[in-house]
């Protein structure tokens, strides 16, 4: 019955389908019998939580002061996130930006167990990330099909909360072909960067990346209070596809990398316009075929510039070494010169053609330990979140209705 609830195409919230079953059958659903309707939900979700809870990973990483640098104060810090088993091999995937760089990468298996990780390779393109543990009686996940997921799709998402392993649940609200990723409204800790998202089937069918920083649209909007705490701002997570993730990592498994395409540009996009370039490497595609800043690109390869991170992924998607026709407005003058594509250089901090309207930061937690010893880094961790449990019961409640939204 769950299945079949969870498999209808509707946006309508799950609260609404649970009202409309209690008044149906609000004996049935509220009696406390093993056979109600909200019964049958509440099992069918815990299988799929608890079925999956071996396969997810807690994550976390240590670096030195000069390997990391954001927040270091005292030499040592490190972060935490998420990853899953998806081959029997212990390969285990997450983000980039969990895993970069690390010193030390320390894995928690579901049973509580530790054990150190050895980093295989990341994606700097996707922010994907694979690293491996040597332990036995690991379980992959089961790998569902992210080209079947619908706007009103439910999510199930397990991830790492100060080193503790919570769900979350999500809905699917938007699926963008053309940056290839999934909106889920969901409620996430910044823990969760590489978490794995399962649909109703309990099947994986998507990686957590990132999320809109609430803080940055706070300041653009001229809000200079107090910083806004992530965990109390509803948000929307961006979630990369697995078919794409997959083939990545099993491309990093395989010891090669991922050829993306390259212009060498930045800049920002003019609404209902095109893309307008800020800035052009000098010794970038788009410099040799005399794009220069301020000129605005309309179109690639006869389609039109929808969106700063719609012209990304249609450079990303174009093999290097192609040559692809632009529509470009140069001092009010059109122009349609061809390009040759580049290859995207290894260097994540070299730009490459980035112009995105919205804020985002990956959902991976800030270094903030000064220490590097394994045992009093889950110590600090469950410091912290009695810390965080006590602020919380301090706060007198809120009338409904207030509050960010």
């Amino acid at each position: 019955m769950f299945c079949m609830i969870l498999g209808l195409r509707n946006k309508v919230h799950i609260l609404s389908i649970l009202a409309g079953l209690l008044v149906a059958s609000p004996q049935a659903a509220w009696s406390g019998d093993e056979g109600g309707i909200l019964n049958q939900m509440e099992q069918e979700i815990a299988s799929i939580l608890e079925a999956n809870r071996p396969s997810v990973v807690r994550i976390h990483t240590i670096y030195s002061q000069s390997g990391r640098g954001e927040g270091l104060q005292y030499g040592k810090g490190f972060t935490h996130g998420t990853g899953f088993v998806f081959d029997k091999e212990g390969h285990i995937l997450t983000v980039d930006r969990a895993v970069r760089g690390a010193e030390e990468i320390w894995v928690t298996l579901a049973s509580g167990f530790q054990v150190r990780a050895s980093y295989v390779a990341s994606d700097p393109a996707s922010e994907v990330a694979v690293i491996q543990v040597d332990a036995d009686n690991l379980l992959p996940v089961a790998l569902g099909n992210s080209d079947r997921m619908r706007i009103g799709h439910y999510a199930f998402i397990l991830g790492n909360t100060f080193g503790n392993l919570t769900p979350s649940f999500g809905v699917t609200h938007e699926i963008d072909r053309n940056q290839d990723l999934i909106h889920i409204m969901a409620s996430v800790n910044p823990g969760f960067g590489g978490a794995p998202v399962f649909c109703s089937t309990g099947k994986v069918v998507g990686l957590v990346w990132a999320a809109p920083d609430p803080w940055s649209s706070a300041q653009e909007k001229g809000y200079s209070g107090p910083a806004v705490a992530w965990q109390d701002v509803p948000t929307t997570v961006f979630v990369l596809p697995i078919n794409r993730v997959i083939r990545i990592a099993q491309s990093l498994v395989s010891g090669q990398q991922t050829a993306y395409g390259w212009l060498g540009v930045e800049g920002e996009y003019d609404t209902g316009v095109g893309f307008r370039v800020t800035g052009v490497l000098s010794n970038g595609p788009a410099a040799a075929s005399g794009i220069h800043p301020g000129d605005m690109i309309l179109s690639y390869q006869g389609q039109p510039i929808a969106s700063g991170e719609h012209l990304r992924s249609l450079v990303l998607s174009t093999p290097p070494g192609t040559s692809v026709q632009m529509r470009i407005k140069q001092d009010d003058r059109p122009s349609t010169p061809q390009v040759q594509v580049g290859k995207r250089p290894s260097d994540p901090d070299v730009f490459a053609d980035v112009g995105t309207s919205e804020t985002v930061r990956p959902v991976v937690d800030s270094p903030f330990s000064r220490n590097s010893n394994p045992e009093l880094l889950f110590q600090e961790l469950d410091r912290l979140e009695v810390l965080r449990l006590r602020q919380q019961l301090m706060q007198p409640p809120q009338p409904m209705g207030a509050g960010s939204r």
